[in-house]
């Protein structure tokens, strides 16, 4: 796969001590040990917001190396400041398409854990290929997911839930955990973001889902 015109947004220039990484300077294989500085399990966040749970998941589990990736160069930025205010050391943050990334830089199987968490739905029917959730973001996920992985995702709108769910359920890799509305059967040791709380006064239905990978197949289908 090649990177088109919009697949790459702006890339920075990885300064000392910064959680922020240069998309040019990574090579292929990613050594995620490397680029840590150290050995351990991986997880990545997909669509990283304002960067509140990569911080305080990174807190929270020390053991983990967790990257988290957004095209918006705003959110990557806030995203860094964020971190490193709260030294969350574990944390490095990429701007760029996801697919793009995990299509070619991860190695099959090197990742421990995904989270997304409320991808843009993209409403109106001429920008839905836009959209995070399509057939594509499931085989790079397949192929660089661990058998025993789990993939965690949520989001407050149910006619992209439906599509999502279908998605997981027609692919052979994953197997359903669990699955709740958040608005009805809270999570225990959730992360609440302003968004969710925002979401939950304003009576949105919030989906949860997580999802194991399952079998020994590590190669993208079609």
């Amino acid at each position: 796969m090649q990177p088109t015109s919009d697949s790459v947004t702006d890339l920075f220039t990885e300064a000392p001590g910064s959680p922020v990484l240069d998309l040019a300077r990574l090579g292929k294989p990613l050594d995620f040990a490397r680029l840590f500085g150290r050995p351990g399990p991986v997880a990545i966040e997909v669509g990283i917001g304002s960067g509140y749970f990569l911080s305080r998941y990174a807190l929270d589990h020390p053991e983990l190396n967790l990257l988290g990736i957004d095209q918006a160069p705003s959110e990557v930025r806030r995203s860094a400041d964020k971190c490193t205010r709260l030294g969350a050391t574990n944390a490095r943050v990429l701007c760029c398409d996801a697919i793009y990334f995990l299509y070619d830089y991860p190695a099959a199987a090197s990742v421990d854990e995904y989270h997304v968490y409320y991808s843009d739905p993209w409403h109106k029917r001429r920008h839905q290929k836009r959209r995070l959730w399509r057939p594509e973001f499931l085989d790079v996920v397949a192929r660089t997911l661990r058998p025993g992985g789990r993939l965690f995702l949520k989001t407050d709108v149910t006619d992209y839930f439906t599509v999502i769910d279908g998605l997981l359920k027609g692919h052979d890799a994953f197997r359903l955990v669990d699955d709740r509305r958040l608005d009805s059967k809270p999570l225990e040791g959730d992360y609440e973001t302003n968004f969710q709380r925002k979401a939950i006064l304003q009576g949105h239905p919030l989906h949860y889902q997580q999802w194991e990978r399952v079998g020994k197949d590590q190669g993208v289908r079609g």
